[in-house]
């Protein structure tokens, strides 16, 4: 891996940005130059890089599952004599594709800190170490209908056989904070993950509210999913101000990672055999401390994550924020459309040990791997682990033809690739949106 410096968060963010492209240095500018006309806190301007602003993402796919058989109905296998069995009643179960209107907030927060409060308990007063994060949420109008997917062209051959999803159409905005890290065992001489959640804690929040900006009410999560949040455009939204809280944090944990959930309703359904269910759109926002008791108030929590110069240590490190890793896609090819569309998607498998993945030797070899065979059967498509597979890339792409169709399945590297030495960051990675 390509010698990486060992600088605080902040730095190294200046550095990646360095590499960014021009068009993309433009709309960072752009981006900063509306940050300055953020209301800010309280409708208060606050000091650049004070409040950090993860704006709503949503893009067709949240909006659609991938082909999937029919939750609930049971439908027989035959073979017609005049018509393909993809039009019987079992093959159009067996790809069903469900959407639904998706909306988006914006989320932003001051940053991940410390403090010790005086609180009551049953004995009286006591002072006690918190953990906690303010926040801000903004409707900005954020969302995405069936209107507006039907004119993106990657799922123009979707549009007609949708299923509405109902169970989504109703607004539940219920925002929970997940604080999830890693603590060394001094004695079994490694590390465990822990996880708290947000807590609802009115004499900390008041204290918290002291401590920030007394003129400013901060809610908590119930309070949060009853307020007035009308859709308003960005100047003049002050939006609604929150605060998550977690006490007894072990003060050991470092390596922290921050889960911010409800405050979109995209999902994705996840198959296996039989078993259905959804991953919901989350927010993932990465700190690290120095784990220790001594003083805990007084640790600087930094955004992002370490980077450091010995990459097996990086790689060590990475695993601690759980960062997702290689996926294979699989496309069919349409030419209605000029283009190629996902059908379904599994992961690479790759060992952080070795940077290895079990799938690519099969692949290259000219068959399916059974997992893949499995998520595409899963999808609709009939293949299994005979299937021939041709290389286009070795590694990297490959090809396959069925019924008059061609498809493509391709090695996809979200957050990190392998090198020789290791593995290279390829995206930003103080925060991002995953699905769990």
């Amino acid at each position: 891996m390509p010698r990486t410096l060992s600088l605080k968060t902040d730095d190294a963010r200046k550095l990646f940005l360095l590499a960014i492209s021009a068009p993309a240095i433009l709309v960072l500018l752009i981006a900063t130059a509306a940050a300055q006309t953020d209301p800010g806190f309280g409708g208060r301007r606050l000091a650049p890089g004070v409040l950090k602003t993860i704006p709503p993402v949503l893009d067709a796919r949240d909006t659609v599952s991938l082909p999937g058989p029919m939750p609930g109905l049971t439908a027989t296998q035959y073979t017609p004599k005049l018509r393909s069995s993809k039009d019987t009643l079992y093959g159009m179960a067996k790809r069903v594709v469900f959407f639904r209107d998706v909306w988006a907030y914006e989320f932003s927060f001051t940053g991940l800190r410390q403090t010790t409060l005086e609180l009551p308990t049953e004995s009286g007063n006591a002072r006690q170490n918190v953990w906690y994060m303010v926040y801000r949420v903004r409707n900005l109008g954020t969302s995405l209908s069936f209107e507006e997917v039907k004119k993106d062209p990657e799922f123009a051959f979707l549009t007609k056989d949708l299923r509405y999803d109902a169970s989504v159409d109703e607004r539940n905005f219920l925002p929970r904070l997940t604080l999830e890290g890693w603590v060394f065992d001094d004695v079994a001489k490694k590390y465990s993950r822990v996880a708290y959640r947000d807590e609802i804690d009115p004499a900390a929040a008041a204290e918290i509210q002291r401590l920030e900006d007394p003129r400013v009410p901060l809610l908590d999560a119930v309070q949060l999913s009853s307020a007035p949040l009308a859709p308003m455009s960005a100047e003049n939204n002050t939006g609604v101000w929150g605060v998550a809280i977690w006490s007894n944090v072990n003060p050991k944990l470092d390596f922290v990672s921050t889960f911010v959930s409800g405050f979109t309703n995209a999902y994705r359904i996840v198959r296996n055999g039989d078993d259905i269910k959804t991953i919901h759109k989350t927010l993932q926002l990465n700190f690290w401390r120095p784990g220790d008791a001594v003083k805990e108030s007084e640790d600087d929590i930094d955004f992002g994550i370490p980077l450091v110069d010995d990459p097996q240590q990086q790689v060590l490190i990475t695993r601690r924020y759980n960062l997702p890793g290689p996926v294979i896609r699989v496309y069919q090819q349409n030419r209605d459309i000029n283009r190629n569309v996902l059908i379904s998607e599994f992961d690479a498998r790759f060992n952080l040990n070795d940077f290895s993945s079990p799938l690519i030797p099969i692949l290259n070899k000219g068959r399916l791997p059974t997992v893949g065979a499995q998520k595409m059967v899963e999808s609709g498509l009939d293949v299994d682990e005979q299937t021939s597979i041709e290389t286009l890339i070795e590694g990297r792409k490959w090809t396959f033809e069925k019924d008059g169709i061609i498809y493509f399945l391709d090695l996809e590297y979200q957050f990190w690739e392998p090198t020789e030495d290791g593995i290279r960051f390829i995206k930003s990675l103080d925060s991002f949106w995953i699905y769990r």
